[in-house]
Parts: C-alpha cells; sequence; structure tokens
C-alpha cells in the first residue's frame, strides 16, 4: 500500500510532464507549418521574347513576359523583379506591394548587355515606372523613356503630365524607403501648362506627395528617399523632383509636416527644358556630387512658372548642397537662369564647394522679401563667367534679404566683354528689408567684365575683406579692408580672356595678397574648397582655396 501510494503521484506527475511535452511539441509544429506556409522572399524573371505570363516567374527558364502580368502581382518584402538585359516593354510598369524597412522590394536586371527599357511613349500620361503609395522599393538599372512625339509644352492647350519615373504618395500617409539609382532616364516631354498636375511635377525623375490642399498637414510625406547616380537627359519640364507641398499656406511651413532625410547625390542631369534638380517640402536633405548642364532651355509665354535654375530648394529646412557642378542653364522671360537657388522660405540651407559656370542668369538666387526663410551660408564656391547675360547678378538677392544671409570665401571669375553684374538687387532698391542682417565677407572677385554692383546698402549689410580685382566701377561696394592688387592665382588663364581651363587654376599661393589676410569667421565650415584644413582663430586665405 505504502509503495502504491507513493507511486501513484510519481505516475500523475510524469502524465502530467508528458502532457506538457505533447502541447509544447503541438504548438513547436504549429508554429513551423505557419512560418512554411509563410510567403518567402522571392526573385521573379521577366523575359519579352522568351517568357511566358503563365510561368511561374521563379526562373529564368520560368519567365513571366508582360508588364501586364507584373503590374497584376502584389509583391511582398525581399522580393526582387527581374527583367532582362537587352530588352525592351512598352507601356506602364506599375507593380503593386510595399517592402518593409531593411527588407525593400527591388525592380532590377538580369543577364549581361544594355539596360531594359520601359517605354511609355503610348500612355496618355503619367510615369513609365510609376509606384502609388508605396514604401521601401529599389529601382535599379533602367533605361526609361516617355515621349509622346507631339508638342506637349502647354503653349496652345494643357499639356499632360508625363515623367520617366514617378513616384507617389496621394494620402498614403508617411512611406519611406524609396531608393531610386543607376538609371539612365531620357526623352520625356513633359509640361509646362498641365493639365490636373502642378508643371514642376514632371519630368525625368520626379518623387512627390501631390496633395495640393495646404491644411492637409502631412497626410502624405516621406521619410528617406535617395535619388543616386542616375544619368537623366533630354527631358522636361524638370530633370529631378523631390516635391511635398503638404506643409501649409502658401508661404507658411508646418514643420511636422515635413517629409525627412532627402538625398539626391552621383546624378548627371542634361538637356532640360527647365529646372535641374529640385527639393521642396523636406527637412535634412543633401544634394551632392551632381553634374547640371543646359538647363532652362525652354518656357511658355504667360506661365505662373517660366523659368528654371539649375539646382534649388524651397520650402525646406536644413538643406546642404555641396560638390555639385552646374553649367549653362538660360534665363527665360528675363526671370531666372542662375546655378543654384535658396527659394521660397527655404531655411537653413548651405551652399558650398560648388562649381558654378556660364549661367546666363549667375551664380547664386537668393529670394528673400516677404517670401524669405533665414540661415543662409555661401562658401567656397566658385563661379567662372556666370550672369553673363547682363540682366541678372552672380550673386542675386530678389525682392530683398534672407534673414541671416552669409556669403564668404566665394571666387568669382567674370572674362572681359562680359556685362555679369556682380552683385543685383532685384524687384527691391537695396535698401528695404534692411533689418535683415547680410554678410559678405573674404570673397574673391576677378572682374574684367563691364557689368555693375547693387549690393544691399542697409545698415546690418556688412562687406568686408574682399579682394576686388580688374575693373572697378564706381558702383563697387565699400569695403575697409579691401584688397585690389592681382589675386595671383596659380595658371593664367587659358585662353585669354575667357578664364582658366581647370578649377584648380584658380587657387593661390601664400605669395597672394589674400593668403592669410580674411577675416575670422565663427563657424566657418573647416575646409575649403579642396578640403585643406580653414583654421578657426586665425586669418584665413581669401576665395574658395586656403593657402598658407
Amino acid at each position: 500500500m505504502i509503495g502504491k501510494t507513493l507511486d501513484m503521484p510519481l505516475l500523475q506527475g510524469l502524465a502530467r510532464a508528458h502532457a506538457r511535452r505533447s502541447r509544447a511539441t503541438a504548438l513547436a509544429a504549429l508554429l513551423l507549418a505557419g512560418t512554411s506556409g509563410m510567403a518567402s522572399a522571392a526573385t521573379y524573371y521577366v523575359d519579352a521574347v522568351a517568357g511566358a505570363d503563365t510561368a511561374a516567374g521563379t526562373t529564368t527558364g520560368t519567365a513571366w513576359k508582360t508588364l501586364a502580368k507584373v503590374n497584376a502581382t502584389t509583391f511582398r518584402p525581399g522580393d526582387s523583379v527581374l527583367f532582362q538585359a537587352g530588352q525592351s516593354w512598352a507601356g506602364q510598369l506599375r507593380p503593386r506591394g510595399s517592402g518593409a524597412s531593411g527588407n525593400p522590394i527591388t525592380l532590377s536586371r538580369y543577364g549581361s548587355g544594355a539596360a531594359p527599357i520601359i517605354d511609355g511613349r503610348s500612355l496618355a500620361s503619367g510615369g513609365a515606372i510609376y509606384l502609388n503609395n508605396q514604401s521601401w522599393w529599389v529601382i535599379d538599372g533602367f533605361e526609361v523613356t516617355n515621349d509622346s512625339g507631339v508638342n506637349n509644352l502647354g503653349a496652345t492647350k494643357a499639356g499632360s503630365h508625363r515623367s520617366g519615373i514617378f513616384v507617389d504618395n496621394n494620402g498614403g500617409g508617411i512611406l519611406g524607403g524609396i531608393t531610386i539609382r543607376n538609371n539612365y532616364v531620357h526623352d520625356v516631354n513633359g509640361c509646362f501648362v498641365c493639365n490636373g498636375a502642378a508643371p514642376h511635377n514632371n519630368g525625368g525623375i520626379v518623387v512627390t506627395a501631390d496633395l495640393m490642399n495646404p491644411l492637409s498637414f502631412g497626410t502624405g510625406s516621406y521619410n528617406g528617399v535617395l535619388i543616386e547616380n542616375n544619368r537623366v537627359e533630354r527631358v522636361g519640364r524638370t530633370g529631378i523632383i523631390f516635391n511635398d507641398w503638404s506643409i501649409g499656406l502658401l508661404y507658411t511651413i508646418n514643420k511636422g509636416a515635413l517629409s525627412k532625410n532627402v538625398t539626391v547625390r552621383g546624378n548627371t542631369v542634361h538637356t532640360v527644358d527647365s529646372d535641374g534638380i529640385i527639393v521642396g517640402g523636406s527637412q535634412n536633405n543633401l544634394i551632392s556630387h551632381n553634374i547640371v548642364g543646359h538647363a532652362g532651355l525652354k518656357t511658355v509665354a504667360g506661365t505662373s512658372v517660366p523659368s528654371a535654375a539649375g539646382i534649388w530648394t524651397a520650402k525646406s529646412i536644413t538643406t546642404t548642397i555641396e560638390y555639385n557642378e552646374v553649367y549653362g542653364v538660360l534665363t527665360q522671360q528675363n526671370v531666372d537662369g542662375q546655378g543654384f537657388n535658396a527659394d521660397l522660405v527655404a531655411s537653413n540651407v548651405t551652399v558650398q564647394y560648388n562649381y558654378s559656370h556660364d549661367n546666363e542668369g549667375g551664380f547664386m538666387l537668393m529670394l528673400g522679401g516677404p517670401l524669405a526663410g533665414s540661415g543662409l551660408v555661401v562658401r567656397y564656391n566658385l563661379s567662372v563667367n556666370d550672369g553673363w547675360g547682363g540682366s541678372k547678378g552672380i550673386f542675386t538677392f530678389a525682392l530683398g534679404l534672407i534673414q541671416n544671409t552669409s556669403i564668404y570665401n566665394n571666387t568669382v571669375y567674370v572674362a572681359d566683354g562680359l556685362p555679369s553684374k556682380i552683385m543685383y538687387c532685384d524687384g527691391w532698391d537695396g535698401v528695404i528689408y534692411n533689418q535683415r542682417k547680410v554678410n559678405f565677407h573674404n570673397n574673391i572677385i576677378a572682374n574684367f567684365g563691364s557689368g555693375t554692383y547693387n549690393a544691399p546698402s542697409g545698415t546690418t549689410a556688412k562687406i568686408s575683406h574682399n579682394l576686388f580685382f580688374g575693373n572697378h566701377p564706381s558702383s563697387e561696394p565699400a569695403d575697409a579692408y579691401k584688397i585690389v592688387s592681382d589675386p595671383l592665382f596659380t595658371a593664367a588663364p587659358d585662353t585669354a580672356p575667357y578664364g582658366i581651363a581647370s578649377v584648380s587654376g584658380y587657387r593661390v599661393n601664400s605669395a597672394s595678397p589674400a593668403a592669410m589676410s580674411g577675416t575670422v569667421l565663427a563657424n566657418n565650415g573647416g575646409q575649403d574648397y579642396f578640403g585643406n584644413l580653414v583654421p578657426a582663430t586665425a586669418a584665413p586665405t581669401r576665395g574658395f582655396h586656403e593657402a598658407r
């Protein structure tokens, strides 16, 4: 009896333990079954010649064939959709689904040969590659074109919205993880006067939150957009644009509604009807190492946006524009045509280490007056033969000043015979808004042209420690510490008087009167155009190159 009494609890305990193990085993089996039942990331192949839409699509031997099959599929995080190199598809590529952070969906190519082509010429409007309210996508390695073959500017009747790659957020909340890289986008005939779309928001590569309702306050915005290493040619209206206007009334910004973290880098934009690169409606932005050439080539008379600039930002907070080259931007209807622009209510903009040359309107447009932001820094840039049209200025202050503007350590060269204005107050007399601060320090101005100065003259405009060489019109601004000697550039003009053949030729050496003769400025960026250290406490060299 005693033995049986002792054995019963033991047996009961063993039974309970076995039951627990059985339940655990069953739960594990269920979890495993659930996991195996979930669709893992897949790679799909598309072959316009040998593919079949009835095939599985998951190997090169079972590839799909058409855009229609891709567009009818909802893809999952981690999926890849690869198009056979050397082939072409007509129509619109519009896949479904969204990726996830760290696990995007990728559109790209497979095989050797030329980039796969997506040709949208047959579309009535829209983008040849189009994403709508989708996150975490990579678009990599396509050739994209979208030219309807007819005049679409909108001169006689409104044109249709056309883009190469178009990513749209239409009330989709905060989207992110958009990467567009290594694409060749060309021959897109977008509109200046558009039917049902803002004209800026069409062209080569477009990422936009298109809710134009100023009270929507970020119901469509982005956090994390990267546009890099693309080539964009022969497009209109805009080369590359990020644009989020759902952020407040026209001249205000609702900071909480701004998109965030937009980067545009390493792109080449050439032969553009209007603007080269625009980033608007975002904060914490970087525009770097891009080349923009020959923009602002067309216009439509009487439009509200007839003009262009090479690279610019608007309705933004904290944007760095650096290491870019812009050339050949034209002025249209006597408006703009500058290489760079801090526009409508853009604040905390830094324009540094850029090379601007041969832009008809000038180097730098700064939109002030009632439309101004605050906190503009323009430093360590080289401007050569900008403002050759004569109607604008190399430094153009439009409608007034941007509060707390600092322009320092730039080098400007103007060739003989050019009518370039060095400084120009466009649309105001240079005196009003004089409560706004502007500093113009440590610049080298080699002016061999016939242009004049129209500099801000309010009590808070400080012009000091610059070097003015060449022609000295009577309008040259007063500067108690000016130098008028030859800066002694390290290279002579290559074909006088047009300028020096290389950027490095505009450096100076320690024998230059500019060397170590500038005024010390706080928060000076720490380095010059070439990466040389600029001292924080000792007198710096004037101009964009630090010689010691």
